[in-house]
């Protein structure tokens, strides 16, 4: 695969073996990353998530695989969307192992955290939806089964936002920085992504009214809709760690004494056990 002219060959194979090239360099990172790991950090929960890592780009490079040699649209739409796992759960490793996070901040409230939690997680779902349906005009557009895709995915756009923005509200009551934090990047991403949206819509389908048409292929449509995904996976990922930093910062759970514990409680605090 190192021999192929990569760098004088055509704009499709240009693409094509690149992102083969940086695949293999991702695989290679993260079988370095579980070496590192194994080696240097005895956390359970650091060890467990790099090993999802090293797992899930293995699996990753099968599913680019079998693409390549089944030629299908439906399995590049499950590389696709199956990236966005593998993008997620690396940015969790990112949060875990950054400065801070032993010492982080819970919250007091269980009410506010199993809230903050909800909401978070159909967020998640919405997006998860939202991304699945951006697949399906991206790999599958030509296909007359998935034809209601191109009207439910701009408005269900909408769903995204209303619940970007509730969970700003349940955020900001939370009083939880990391949540606050995770609700402001959401809402940027929402926004941004909107923006980018409106803009896909115009190079990719034009405005017959106006007299648009759009050039298929070109380079302004390329870029707008690849960066259109790129952010959509962003949105994704931060609702991800999203969900898992509401149940970081959950309240602990409360430890009830045990009998004995309770009997010498009594003890030490009545007056007739101190005299006995």
């Amino acid at each position: 695969m190192l021999s192929y002219p990569w760098m004088q060959s055509a704009r499709d194979q240009f693409v094509e073996h690149g992102h083969r090239l940086s695949g293999s360099l991702v695989g290679l990172v993260s079988l370095l990353l579980v070496v590192f790991v194994l080696i240097y950090d005895r956390r359970p929960t650091i060890r467990l998530v790099a090993g999802g890592i090293f797992l899930s780009v293995f699996v990753q490079g099968m599913l680019g695989g079998a693409r390549v040699l089944s030629d299908k649209q439906t399995m590049a739409l499950v590389h696709g969307d199956f990236a966005a796992l593998v993008f997620s759960l690396m940015a969790i490793l990112v949060v875990i192992t950054s400065k801070g996070w032993e010492q982080r901040d819970r919250m007091s409230s269980q009410a506010n955290s199993a809230a903050a939690t909800r909401v978070a997680t159909v967020l998640l779902m919405v997006l998860s939806a939202q991304y699945v349906m951006g697949g399906f005009l991206r790999h599958l557009q030509g296909h007359p089964g998935f034809a209601w895709a191109r009207l439910v995915h701009p408005w269900f756009a909408i769903a995204v936002v209303v619940t970007t923005l509730l969970f700003v509200v349940v955020a900001r009551r939370s009083g939880s920085p990391a949540l606050r934090r995770c609700a402001s990047a959401m809402v940027a991403l929402a926004v941004a992504q909107s923006m980018i949206g409106l803009a896909t819509w115009y190079y990719r389908h034009g405005v017959p009214e106006w007299g648009v048409v759009a050039i298929q292929d070109s380079l302004p449509q390329i870029v707008i809709c690849s960066l259109h995904t790129i952010v959509g996976m962003t949105a994704f990922m931060t609702s991800a760690v999203t969900v898992f930093c509401c149940r970081a910062v959950a309240p602990l759970p409360m430890v009830r004494p045990t009998s004995a514990e309770q009997s010498n409680m009594l003890n030490v605090s009545s007056p007739v056990g101190v005299a006995v």
